[in-house]
């Protein structure tokens, strides 16, 4: 591991308290810093530069370190078998609350995992393909990418025709009370291979009571990218896609 890497892996650490916590942690910030790396120096950064910058894009080590210690107290091993009874009895009095409240478990019509396929809308036209990969957990929920591909919006009165690149998502949770993710209010960012960077847009599109789908989407990709790294999340709990297109983005 480089120096600045580890300086800011120690530091992170420094504030969480278990043990494994350390580890997981350690090992997932050195994994992200690392990826960030290597696309800066495919654009030409130089090794030290570069990893200076993939430290400095992760914002405050002591912040994401207390984040990430409230998630794994170390009193929790201890406690297992109260937080197991304890967890057994919320279960089964949120079910009967959302039960009553019409949400959660109860607020779906099908049992079934949602289908969800490219491209948004009917009307648009296929470019370029692509493939994906990445994902993770964010705020207890799991995450996953499937599908992507390079499209072309049609010409309304009023919006110009324009390139989008989209990708199907998937969202999974155990907690049959609660609502699925909403990946509108999911933050986001990419850099692609030509250096350039930017935000991107999710939206959620239909759920099922464990499961939902949705849609990541760069609006006009810069011309001649042809791979996106993308980053969902705040600080702390974010996860990593690659998009691949098997062709550069055309000019617009």
């Amino acid at each position: 591991m480089c120096q600045p890497f580890e300086q800011f892996c120690d530091q992170v650490c420094s504030v969480i308290r278990q043990p494994l916590a350390q580890r997981m942690a350690r090992e997932e910030l050195t994994a992200h810093l690392e990826d960030h790396a290597a696309a800066l120096e495919e654009q030409g950064v130089s090794p030290e530069e570069a990893a200076l910058r993939a430290v400095e894009a992760m914002g405050d080590p002591y912040q994401i370190g207390h984040e990430l210690d409230r998630c794994h107290s170390p009193l929790f091993p201890g406690l297992t078998a109260l937080f197991t009874v304890l967890g057994i009895m919320l279960i089964l009095v949120s079910t009967v609350a959302s039960g009553l409240h019409h949400t959660g478990l109860f607020a779906h019509s099908s049992l079934l995992p949602p289908a969800c396929n490219l491209p948004f809308l009917e009307d648009e036209t296929p470019v370029v393909s692509g493939a994906v990969s990445g994902g993770g957990t964010i705020g207890g929920y799991r995450v996953a990418a499937q599908d992507a591909a390079l499209f072309r919006s049609p010409e309304y009165p009023d919006a110009p025709s324009h390139l989008e690149l989209q990708v199907v998502l998937s969202t999974s949770h155990w907690q049959p009370w609660q609502d699925n993710l909403d990946l509108s209010q999911v933050p986001g960012a990419w850099i692609d291979s030509t250096g350039a960077t930017g935000s991107v847009a999710c939206y959620s599109w239909q759920d099922s009571p464990l499961t939902g789908t949705g849609y990541l989407e760069i609006q006009d990709p810069t011309p001649g990218a042809q791979w996106f790294t993308v980053t969902l999340g705040k600080p702390g709990d974010q996860i990593m896609l690659r998009i691949e297109l098997e062709e550069e983005v055309p000019a617009a």
